[in-house]
């Protein structure tokens, strides 16, 4: 009977606890919308339904608390008094933190959302002593140094680890792996060095918006990078700068093959028409007498067209012929060359020998 009556009085003390945990944080907070009226003094949060408020039957202890999408802003300072709390889901709210988020007080924590609020400071602190934790979501934050990836991964139970949005540093260095991690994420943050191994079976879009990050999934190579000069990683980060664009690539290529067409077709052309004027062009002589003059008539195609031959002049006493076409039917052989012409030995077909000067 005493041993009952101490347990009530231990469990009613245990629930003034959280009664004035409760109490103390709506204090605290500034709610514009007035969603936690229902929070008063004279009710009891595990009785009287208090929003977003659940506690467990047997000890009225608190064990959940919801307040999701309430546009609440202040310290949550007052809330590591509930220390029974198995979830804990703060979600877009203004909340903030005027020192580092100690997590030590809730150890038997399972889920913890603190997405989208103004949480600042270091990665919270006495995250290993959370042992049963499964879900952690700490993104679109204001937390910044570098993730404990030693303390996470000996966390047995954990499945999800969302810290994107944040201004995290520092490598993702870990030896042990997460075997049973299935939702994870640190993209947009400012961390460095390479992927472990093991991380390389999440998405690209898992470690995105991490500039000096590299490794696989990424497509950044590590090979020798913290070698390399700035100038240099600066070419390698935006390759892309130095591309040009398929509209610039495919007018280079249209202007190269109409240059080589119009080439072709020159070629064409010409070669047509030469051949042309070398198949289609006879000469014929066709002489006229004039006086002393003698034409020649060049056929070519369909045209004929005349053109004046040399004038031939001869001196008394010469025979064998009367035409220059006489003189292009012997055999000539070159005498000599002067200033005035070039003299020549004509012998004709009936034996007699000329000299003739051109």
């Amino acid at each position: 009977m005493l041993l009952m009556i101490y347990f009530l009085f231990f469990s009613l003390g245990q629930c003034s606890v959280d009664f004035n945990a409760l109490l103390s944080f709506k204090d605290s907070v500034f709610d514009p919308s007035n969603s936690l009226s229902s929070w008063v003094n004279s009710s009891n949060p595990c009785i009287d339904s208090w929003y977003g408020v659940t506690c467990n039957p047997s000890t009225h202890r608190v064990t959940r608390l919801v307040l999701e999408n309430l546009n609440l802003s202040g310290s949550t300072h007052s809330l590591h008094h509930l220390s029974y709390l198995r979830l804990l889901s703060l979600k877009n709210n203004r909340f903030f933190s005027s020192s580092a988020v100690n997590l030590s007080s809730w150890r038997y924590l399972r889920h913890l959302y603190l997405r989208q609020n103004l949480f600042s400071g270091t990665f919270p602190v006495g995250i290993s002593t959370l042992r049963r934790l499964h879900r952690l979501d700490l993104s679109h934050n204001n937390f910044h140094g570098e993730i404990p990836m030693t303390e996470l991964t000996q966390l047995p139970f954990l499945l999800t680890l969302r810290l994107e949005s944040n201004s995290f540093t520092g490598p993702l260095n870990s030896i042990a792996s997460f075997s049973s991690m299935s939702d994870f994420n640190v993209s947009e943050n400012k961390l460095s060095g390479e992927i472990p191994a093991w991380m390389s079976r999440f998405p690209v879009s898992s470690f995105e918006g991490n500039k000096d990050l590299c490794g696989q999934p990424l497509q950044s190579d590590c090979f020798n990078r913290t070698a390399l000069p700035a100038t240099i990683k600066k070419r390698i980060r935006h390759p892309q700068s130095k591309r040009l664009s398929n509209g610039v690539v495919l007018m280079i290529v249209a202007v190269d093959v109409v240059a080589v067409m119009a080439a072709l077709v020159t070629i064409t052309w010409c070669c047509y028409k030469y051949k042309c004027f070398s198949d289609g062009t006879q000469t014929e002589a066709m002489e006229t007498k004039s006086g002393s003059t003698t034409k020649l008539q060049r056929r070519s195609g369909s045209r004929e067209v005349e053109i004046e031959a040399e004038e031939l002049v001869m001196f008394e006493g010469c025979k064998g012929f009367r035409k220059v076409g006489d003189l292009l039917k012997s055999s000539a052989e070159l005498l000599g060359k002067g200033n005035v012409g070039t003299t020549y030995k004509v012998v004709t077909d009936g034996g007699d020998m000329v000299v003739v000067k051109r």
